[in-house]
C-alpha cells in the first residue's frame, strides 16, 4: 500500500461561474485581473486541461486581501460563519 504523507488540503474546486457568484467580479474582470497578476490563477484538470477551476482557499484569501486593503482598521480573518455562507 502506498502511503501519501502530504497534508490534506480542505479546498473546493470552483468553476468560473461559482467564482463570479462569490466575488461579484465579472468574468471579464476575473481574467483581466488574473492576467495582471492581481487575481488567483485558474488550474486545469489533469484529464481535461481546457476545463478550468479555482481553489476556494485561493479565492477566500484574495477576498480577505481585498477587504484588508480597503478597511485596514478591521481584522479580516475568515470565520466559520463566512465559510458556511460561501459553501451554501
Amino acid at each position: 500500500m502506498i502511503r501519501d504523507e502530504r497534508p490534506v488540503v480542505h479546498a473546493e474546486f470552483w468553476s468560473l461561474k461559482r467564482v463570479v457568484e462569490v466575488t461579484g467580479v465579472s468574468k471579464t474582470e476575473v481574467y483581466r485581473q488574473m492576467n495582471l497578476g492581481l487575481f488567483p490563477r485558474s488550474n486545469g484538470y489533469r484529464d481535461t486541461p481546457k476545463k478550468r477551476f479555482w481553489l476556494s482557499n485561493d479565492i477566500k484569501r484574495w477576498q480577505q486581501e481585498q477587504f484588508a486593503t480597503r478597511r485596514p482598521d478591521i481584522d479580516a480573518e475568515l470565520d466559520n460563519d463566512f465559510d458556511e455562507l460561501l459553501n451554501s
